[in-house]
């Protein structure tokens, strides 16, 4: 225990600084914490020793952080959203899976691997993309509303791409590792055989989420309103939001997306502001240290040692995403800016 506290002060007071210097060169400070990672973690300086303990909070981080950013939204803006991720998120993602499969197919040596190649690079980081929209207050901007879009149908397909990797291995002739854990997987595997009845459960789940929140929840938290207990409301909005990210990990969907969709059904209700601001001064502390986390998970000796080939992917990467997104979005009437 006096080991995680030392590891926790070391992350902070670094955090604190970087983030402090970075706001001064007027560079976002997801940047920054990303930045703290590199330097606290083991590719770097070293200075935490318990890193999983940190981890295992980054991801709490994470959940509450979508929690909040479902809180702002609402299912009717949601709604809105659909055509968005047909016209434009999935031509994203099938054409970027597409072009790295055809890209690194001569490199990697089999298809099998190309394809996996392709489904991680079609994926982005949710988190950090909404962090920067929040923070920048552009959510409900033109091209903020194509970004989460694009993202939560991202999050909807990881269960799809999940179910893919075993067939991918044995198509390789390897076997995934056993232990997700070893692999650094965010949560297991969904436990169907078929692709088909994955993506119905993962459907069925998300409209009972959704339902139950809508119905069952607010009438939960009336009863717990009439205690006047605020500390029984703050627990039990807790409880609604890693509960149902639990539910849904269970599916194979992502932690995140359950917290969103948990948010998201509160949003509409009388219950849903008075939420938002209880659970907002422990978003911003734990979702830093997811931030964190992922700069931890850089290795600067790689990175340095393979410098032209990193350079020269991200820049391929940025590129063909951009593309990607920005195509399907001016086919889809949007002006070529926010596009």
């Amino acid at each position: 225990q006096t080991m995680f506290l030392s590891d926790l002060l070391v992350v902070f007071s670094v955090t604190a600084v970087v983030v402090f210097a970075f706001g001064r060169a007027r560079v976002p400070s997801v940047v920054g914490l990303l930045v703290s990672g590199v330097l606290v973690g083991p590719y770097g300086l070293s200075l935490v020793a318990d890193v999983e303990s940190v981890k295992l909070l980054a991801e709490i981080g994470v959940v509450v952080l979508l929690f909040t950013v479902g809180l702002e939204f609402s299912m009717s803006r949601l709604v809105v959203l659909l055509p968005l991720m047909a016209r434009i998120g999935m031509p994203q993602v099938v054409g970027t899976a597409a072009i790295v499969t055809a890209a690194t197919w001569w490199y990697l040596g089999t298809l099998a691997q190309a394809v996996f190649a392709g489904l991680l690079v079609a994926m982005s980081s949710t988190a950090i993309v909404l962090k920067l929209l929040a923070d920048r207050g552009e959510t409900g901007t033109p091209h903020g509303r194509i970004e989460v879009a694009v993202l939560l149908l991202q999050d909807l397909l990881v269960v799809v791409a999940m179910l893919a990797v075993p067939m991918l291995a044995e198509a390789a002739g390897t076997r995934p590792d056993p232990d997700p854990a070893a692999a650094g997987a965010p949560h297991a595997a969904p436990p169907f055989a078929s692709p088909i009845v994955a993506v119905l459960a993962g459907v069925v789940v998300v409209a009972v989420v959704v339902a139950a929140g809508r119905k069952v929840v607010p009438r939960l938290l009336h009863e717990v309103v009439r205690q006047r207990n605020r500390e029984l409301f703050l627990i039990t909005i807790v409880l609604v939001c890693l509960g149902t990210a639990a539910i849904t990990a269970q599916v194979g969907l992502s932690l995140a997306l359950g917290a969103f969709l948990a948010g998201l059904s509160l949003a509409e209700s009388e219950y849903g502001h008075q939420a938002f601001t209880e659970v907002l001064p422990f978003r911003d502390t734990l979702a830093s240290l997811f931030f964190v986390s992922v700069g931890m998970l850089l290795d600067i000796r790689f990175l340095v040692g393979n410098a032209a080939l990193v350079t020269a992917t991200v820049a391929a990467v940025v590129v063909a995403k951009t593309a990607l997104t920005a195509a399907p979005a001016v086919a889809a009437g949007f002006p070529l800016r926010p596009s």
